[in-house]
């Protein structure tokens, strides 16, 4: 080969790979802005663009708006660094825990089509309106950050529009004319898990108390190993004491 031939092949060469090397990094694509639930959903993901109510923001602009990563999780890593470090902010597990406490019942259950969840212990069912979940406590929406972090624990376990199972108790409704129940999903107690994940506490409302030891049990593990709310001390203040106005 020609020296001119080769220097002009080298040139070419070194001249589309820095072109190549200065191509910007493609843009982010968008999140899904649940507008409803306050919830953002990453692309790729099951409710990703297919609910009613939402639109399309960068993640960025989501968080800075006051909308939650669905299950704690952010779809950027980068963020997901960002925000895990400087704001304490802990993701719920993706999967359950191995003791996943009480069997389902194998009679009584009804289903239920989630149409909202409203905190960490609080949804509503498509078909029969609000349900209180039984024997569980999760800090309340001004207990901030630990009441949006309870509610991401519970949407971590279950998401708008899935069928879950719901059972009762003795009683059918509490003083606010809310249903009380029981959730399973798959086979596992969403109540129990609330309070092993640590994201709840457990809470006796005689005569309620079918799976009370079950809960008290799965407090105390939580505690002992700082699941969830409790590596942040977020029950230094219960939610019935702050109810109560005492903390």
């Amino acid at each position: 080969m020609l020296p001119t031939l080769r220097l002009t092949l080298v040139f070419v060469l070194a001249t589309a790979s820095g072109a190549c090397a200065q191509q910007p990094a493609p843009a982010p694509q968008p999140v899904w802005v649940n507008l409803s639930s306050g919830v953002y959903h990453c692309p790729g993901t099951e409710h990703y663009g297919s609910t009613r109510n939402g639109e399309y923001l960068p993640e960025t602009a989501a968080i800075d708006s006051g909308y939650r990563a669905n299950g704690g999780r952010y779809c950027s890593a980068a963020l997901a660094a960002q925000y895990d470090g400087t704001l304490g902010v802990i993701a719920p597990p993706p999967v359950p825990l191995p003791d996943a406490g009480p069997p389902t019942p194998t009679t009584g259950l009804t289903a239920c089509v989630v149409s909202k969840i409203r905190d960490g212990d609080t949804i509503e069912c498509r078909d029969g309106g609000a349900v209180r979940l039984i024997g569980i406590d999760s800090p309340e929406r001004d207990q901030a950050p630990f009441g949006a972090m309870a509610t991401d624990g519970l949407l971590a376990l279950i998401s708008l529009r899935d069928t879950i199972q719901l059972s009762s108790d003795k009683e059918a409704r509490d003083q606010y004319g809310r249903l009380l129940g029981y959730l399973w999903r798959d086979g596992v107690s969403v109540n129990f898990l609330m309070i092993r994940q640590g994201w709840a506490v457990a809470l006796e409302y005689y005569p309620n108390t079918s799976y009370a030891g079950w809960f008290r049990a799965a407090e105390a593990l939580a505690e002992q190993q700082k699941r969830g709310l409790w590596e942040i001390n977020g029950f230094q203040c219960r939610p019935s004491k702050h109810r109560a106005g005492l903390c």
